[in-house]
C-alpha cells in the first residue's frame, strides 16, 4: 500500500506540472515565433470601400491580432503609409492616388494587446467630409483612391509580414453599392396579410410588373429553383424548374381558375437564354390582362415575348390573398366568402414552396408595378426610379447596408423583413450599362 501511495503522489505531481505548463505555454516560447497582424488582412488585403455618392462619412473597424498570447502587455503601432501607394500599384497594375488626408482618420495610432490575450480593441478608420458636408469640397465620384493602413512595429513580436497591411480601396460610386444576401434567408412582408390600404395596392390587379437587380453565387446549391420574387402557383419569378434549365429565367402564372394569370409557365426551355454566376442582372417580367402577353427582360432588353396567355380579363388577381382571409377572421359572417383564404401562398422576396428555394446570392432595386411597364420604361430606370411614379406600387432599394428591414420607398409601408439576420456583403458595386 505504501508503495502505491508514492506512485500515486508521483503520477499527481506529474499531471500538475504539465497542467501548469499547458497553461502558461506562452511563456516558455521565444518571443522572435509570436507574430503581430491585422485581423482584415489576413482575410483580405485588399478592402474594397465603395460607398453610394450621398454618403457623408463611413466607418470601417479592425483590430490587431497574435498568433498566441504574451506574458506581457504588447504595444503595437498602426498608421496610414502613402509611401506604400506605389508598390500596390506596381503589383496590381492600376495608378491609383492617394487619398486625401482631409477625407480619412485613423482613431488611435497605438494600441495594446494586454497579457494573456490575443487581440486588441477595435481601431477605427473613419472616411469623412465625403459629401462635401465639410470645409473640404466633396470627393470626386467614381474616381478611386488608396489608404495603405499597416503595422509599422510591434514591442515582443515579429510581423506577419503578408497580413500586416491593408489597403482600402476607396470609391464614391455613382453606381448602386449596396444589396443584401438571400442565401438560406428571404424577406416577408407582413402588412400583405392584413385587410387595409397597404394589401389592398396588391391586390385587384389587371396588370403586373416584377423587377430586381440580382447576382446568383451558385445555381446548383439547394434545389433546381431559385426564386426571386412573388406567390408560389400563382404569378412567380424564378429561375430554374424541374426538367427546366437551373439558369434559366421563368414566369410561373400557373393556375386555371379566374382569378389568377393562368398563362403557365413562361417561356419553354432555352439554353441560349442561361444566366451566368456571378453576374449582376436588371430582371423584369411584364403581364397584362388586356394584351394577354408576357414578357421578360434581361439588363433592359426583351428576352422573351408570349402572346395570347392567360386568363380572360374577367376578374382581377391578387398577390395578398392572405388580406382578404384578414377579412374573414374580422368578420365571419360578412365576409364567409373569404373562409379558404387562409391557405392562400403569400407574397415573399427569395422564397416560394419551402426552405429550399432561395435566391443563392445577392439582391438589390426591388419594384412592384401594376401596370406593364414597356422595354424602354424599363431601359431607362434599371438602377434607379422615382419612387411617386404612377403604377409603383412596393419599392425595395436594399440601401440600409445593415439590419433586417427593408424600407418600402414608395411611403406605402409595406417594409420587408427579413427570416433570418441579413448578411451586407461589402464592396458592391452593380455596373450600370444605360449608362455606358
Amino acid at each position: 500500500m505504501r508503495k502505491l501511495h508514492k506512485y500515486v503522489l508521483v503520477v499527481l505531481a506529474t499531471a500538475v506540472a504539465a497542467a501548469s505548463c499547458k497553461n502558461d505555454e506562452y511563456d516558455n516560447r521565444s518571443p522572435f515565433d509570436n507574430v503581430v497582424y491585422l485581423d482584415v488582412a489576413e482575410a483580405d488585403a485588399i478592402q474594397l470601400t465603395t460607398f453610394k455618392k450621398t454618403l457623408p462619412t463611413l466607418e470601417r473597424t479592425f483590430s490587431v491580432v497574435m498568433s498566441y498570447p504574451s506574458a506581457e502587455d504588447v504595444r503595437v503601432r498602426v498608421e496610414v503609409d502613402p509611401s506604400l501607394v506605389a508598390d500596390y500599384n506596381a503589383r496590381n497594375a492600376t495608378s491609383w492616388t492617394m487619398l486625401d488626408g482631409a477625407y480619412y482618420e485613423l482613431a488611435a495610432g497605438e494600441v495594446t494587446i494586454p497579457a494573456g490575450r490575443t487581440s486588441s480593441d477595435l481601431l477605427t478608420l473613419t472616411f469623412k467630409n465625403l459629401d462635401g458636408s465639410g470645409d473640404v469640397s466633396e470627393l470626386p465620384i467614381d474616381a478611386t483612391y488608396l489608404v495603405p493602413v499597416t503595422i509599422s512595429s510591434a514591442d515582443g513580436a515579429g510581423l506577419l509580414a503578408g497580413s500586416a497591411t491593408a489597403y482600402y480601396v476607396v470609391k464614391r460610386s455613382s453606381a448602386i453599392t449596396s444589396a443584401a444576401s438571400l442565401r438560406d434567408n428571404w424577406i416577408n412582408f407582413p402588412t400583405l396579410d392584413k385587410a387595409g390600404p397597404q394589401s389592398d395596392l396588391f391586390n385587384n390587379l389587371t396588370a403586373v410588373t416584377y423587377e430586381a437587380i440580382i447576382r446568383v453565387d451558385d445555381f446548383s446549391k439547394h434545389s433546381e429553383i431559385s426564386t426571386i420574387m412573388g406567390v408560389e402557383n400563382y404569378l412567380l419569378l424564378r429561375i430554374g424548374d424541374a426538367s427546366f434549365p437551373r439558369q434559366q429565367l421563368q414566369f410561373d402564372g400557373t393556375g386555371d381558375s379566374a382569378n389568377t394569370p393562368g398563362f403557365g409557365k413562361f417561356p419553354k426551355k432555352d439554353e441560349s437564354k442561361l444566366l451566368n454566376a456571378g453576374e449582376w442582372y436588371h430582371i423584369a417580367a411584364t403581364y397584362s390582362y388586356a394584351t394577354r402577353e408576357v414578357c421578360i427582360y434581361v439588363n433592359g432588353k426583351l428576352q422573351s415575348r408570349g402572346t395570347d396567355l392567360g386568363n380572360p380579363a374577367s376578374t382581377p388577381f391578387n398577390l395578398a390573398g392572405r388580406a382578404f382571409y384578414d377579412l374573414y377572421l374580422q368578420d365571419p359572417v360578412k365576409n364567409e366568402q373569404y373562409k379558404g383564404w387562409g391557405t392562400f401562398r403569400q407574397f415573399f422576396l427569395g422564397k416560394s414552396y419551402d426552405d429550399t428555394r432561395q435566391l443563392n446570392g445577392d439582391i438589390t432595386e426591388v419594384r412592384v408595378w401594376n401596370v406593364a411597364r414597356s422595354e424602354q420604361e424599363i431601359w431607362e430606370n434599371m438602377y434607379d426610379v422615382d419612387p411617386q411614379t404612377p403604377g409603383l406600387i412596393g419599392y425595395w432599394k436594399f440601401d440600409e447596408g445593415e439590419g433586417n428591414v427593408i424600407r418600402d420607398w414608395t411611403g406605402n409601408g409595406n417594409d420587408g423583413v427579413a427570416e433570418f439576420d441579413l448578411e451586407w456583403p461589402s464592396g458592391i458595386e452593380v455596373p450600370q450599362l444605360n449608362k455606358e
